[in-house]
């Protein structure tokens, strides 16, 4: 069997939940919520920011080891017992460990901001069906929805042909992240925890970008267009700009490491020169 037909297969449940407008779910859902279902995005997107703050943290500790390798192998190769591939070999280390730590960095700040949306909305006590959990139960349903589109109109599925074939790597990418959402949503009746509910939303959230990505590749392809080169060309373009950004932070970092130098050369002369004189 196909294997986008065996998928199909498995989901035989999508299209009564999505016509039922996921009733039963949602009873579940309701009944959870009557204690402490309000804070599951909120507690969630704080176990997120801990987890982010722990990875930033690891990511410093990489590039301070691999700064300390590199200064150490620069110090052998001065003296002549350094081998020229291990040198570059750590300084291919020490960029990787930056721009690690730079993401990292990154990572914190959007788990910042999550968490501030998260208790913003916590303040506001959103009604119930726009509390965390059935937002995301129909977030993921929607999803669904879209697909069952091309499962149930023939026409649609002739005009887009690549959403029907599971050999397409845009749409192999999809059905694998659907059966991870499927795998993480909670049972209706099931009381859930922040940590389960975080894996929960983000295997929605990548249910939603893989969806595009397959509807966006193959609307591209029925157009006649390759879409591997035109996201080839957009990585290009985004790679350019990351590395002039990343020039310009280097150049701001090497400057500060030369003007600390600079600073330090100077009041050691200072100190030198205030202090006692020789005896003739």
């Amino acid at each position: 069997m196909d294997p986008f037909w065996a998928a199909a297969a498995e989901f035989w449940w999508v299209a009564p939940v999505v016509a039922g407008g996921a009733v039963v779910s949602v009873a579940g859902v309701r009944r959870r919520l009557s204690s402490g279902g309000r804070r599951l995005g909120y507690d969630a997107a704080r176990l997120d920011l801990q987890n982010a703050l722990r990875q930033a943290n690891e990511a410093r500790v990489a590039v301070r080891v691999a700064r300390a390798e590199l200064a150490g192998l620069l110090a052998g190769r001065a003296a002549g017992a350094t081998d020229p591939a291990a040198v570059a070999d750590a300084r291919r280390r020490a960029r990787e460990a930056e721009q690690g730590s730079r993401a990292a960095a990154a990572a914190v700040r959007a788990r910042r901001a999550r968490l501030e949306a998260a208790r913003a909305e916590l303040a506001l006590g959103a009604d119930p069906q726009r509390r965390p959990l059935p937002r995301t139960v129909a977030a993921h349903d929607a999803v669904l929805a879209r697909w069952m589109a091309y499962e149930t109109d023939p026409e649609l599925l002739l005009a887009y042909p690549a959403m029907g074939d599971a050999r397409d790597p845009s749409t192999s990418a999809f059905l694998t992240a659907m059966a991870q959402a499927r795998d993480a949503r909670p049972a209706p009746t099931a009381r859930i925890t922040p940590a389960e509910f975080g894996a929960y939303r983000d295997a929605v959230e990548q249910l939603r970008r893989a969806f595009d990505t397959a509807e966006e590749d193959a609307r591209a392809r029925a157009a006649g267009r390759d879409p591997v080169r035109e996201r080839e060309r957009a990585a290009r373009s985004g790679a350019w700009q990351d590395a002039a950004q990343q020039a310009i932070a280097l150049s701001a970092d090497a400057l500060d490491r030369a003007t600390d130098a600079a600073v330090s050369w100077v009041a050691a002369w200072n100190a030198r020169e205030r202090g006692p004189k020789r005896r003739g």
